[in-house]
């Protein structure tokens, strides 16, 4: 496993050269940085699958049925088609070994397209409405919260069991929302959208966004538990 563990490395470093960021050098001895830097070296390009660990490719990424609705307000995502995971860079992961918690910030592209049913009230006009849909940014953060459970394998080794606890997203370039013939448009920062619900924009968007995000962050979420209970402790910490 540990041989399995390098070349793995030595391939991404090989092959994704200009995409893996720099990592700092770590103490000899220096637990905690060598996990974390030997993790994010293996899961720089792990969007595109480590069929040696059992992990498969992020993409493609498809869900049906989504329904959001509130106060006589229905939207369904009839099909949802989701693109961008596999080109994720990994921004920084945070451990803390008091609280037994991990912290994975990730920077991914976003795209979200199919089609939609809308009905119900808004703003008191009744709105019947049914087509294709696209919510795109080029550059979306996110930070999913892990709880750590240290577990021993068959094979005597210590391994870690994610359990995720929260997550936190956030578009760090423009929005694009559209909704058939009802919403084209990007949405920023200066938008009108800014000044509405407390000067906060991102909440009231972010409904429209959420299923395709909360699709993605699962499933990044199962690669990292996949990860870390196939690779000992011992060959991260090394």
């Amino acid at each position: 496993m540990y041989l399995l563990l390098v070349i793995l490395c030595c391939a991404v470093f090989e092959g994704y050269a200009s995409n893996v960021p720099l990592a700092q050098p770590c103490l000899l001895g220096d637990s905690e940085c060598l996990i974390k830097t030997n993790t994010r070296i293996a899961l720089s390009r792990i969007g595109y699958g480590l069929p040696e660990f059992g992990i498969r490719s992020l993409e493609p990424m498809t869900l049906r049925n989504i329904t959001m609705g509130a106060d006589g307000f229905r939207l369904v995502f009839r099909e949802m088609n989701i693109a961008g995971a596999s080109r994720c860079n990994i921004e920084d992961i945070q451990l803390n070994f008091v609280h037994s918690t991990m912290s994975v910030t990730l920077e991914c592209p976003l795209e979200a397209t199919g089609t939609f049913k809308m009905s119900g009230s808004i703003c008191f006009f009744d709105v019947n409405h049914e087509g294709n849909y696209i919510v795109k940014t080029d550059s979306i953060r996110t930070t999913i919260n892990s709880k750590i459970d240290t577990i021993y394998g068959a094979d005597g080794h210590r391994y870690w069991k994610l359990t995720a606890t929260d997550y936190s997203y956030e578009p760090l370039e423009n929005l694009h929302i559209g909704l058939g013939r009802l919403f084209v448009g990007e949405v920023t920062r200066a938008s009108p959208l800014y000044n509405v619900v407390s000067n906060n924009w991102w909440p009231l968007v972010s409904r429209v966004a959420e299923p395709a995000v909360s699709a993605a962050v699962a499933r990044f979420h199962e690669v990292l538990q996949k990860f870390f209970l196939r690779v000992p402790l011992e060959h991260l910490s090394k």
